[in-house]
C-alpha cells in the first residue's frame, strides 16, 4: 500500500511539473506573439512619422514659396500657393499625431502577458497554501 501511495505522489509531482512546463511554454508563446504585434505597431508608427516629416517639409517649402510670391508680386497666385501649403501641413500634422499615438510607451507594454502572469501566480499561491 505504501508503494502505491508513493507512485501516485510521484505521478502527482510529475503531473505538476508537466503542467508548469506547459504553462511556461504557453506564457512564452503569448509574450512572443504580443511582442511581435507591438513591434509591427512600432514599425508602422515609424513609417507614418517619416511620411509625416516629408509631408511637413514639402508643406513648409510650398508655404514659403507662397509667402515669397505674395510679397514679391501681390497677385492671386499667392493665395493658391498658401492654400496648398496649409493643406499639406495639415495632412502632415494629422499623420504626426497618429504616429505619436502609435509610438506611445504605454502601448509597448505586454499587457495580456502581465495579466496572465499575475493570474498564474495567484493560482499557484492558492494551491500552494
Amino acid at each position: 500500500m505504501n508503494i502505491e501511495h508513493r507512485m501516485s505522489l510521484r505521478e502527482i509531482v510529475g503531473g505538476l511539473a508537466d503542467d508548469a512546463g506547459t504553462l511556461v511554454r504557453g506564457e512564452i508563446r503569448l509574450a512572443r506573439a504580443e511582442f511581435d504585434q507591438k513591434t509591427n505597431r512600432l514599425i508602422t508608427g515609424l513609417v507614418s512619422l517619416i511620411g509625416a516629416m516629408f509631408l511637413a517639409y514639402a508643406g513648409l517649402i510650398v508655404l514659403l514659396l507662397g509667402v515669397a510670391r505674395a510679397l514679391s508680386l501681390a497677385i492671386p497666385l499667392w493665395a493658391a500657393l498658401l492654400a496648398i501649403g496649409f493643406i499639406v501641413l495639415a495632412i502632415g500634422a494629422l499623420l504626426a499625431l497618429g504616429a505619436r499615438k502609435a509610438l506611445a510607451p504605454s502601448g509597448m507594454l505586454p499587457d495580456r502577458t502581465a495579466a496572465n502572469l499575475q493570474a498564474d501566480a495567484a493560482v499557484v499561491k492558492e494551491h500552494a497554501a
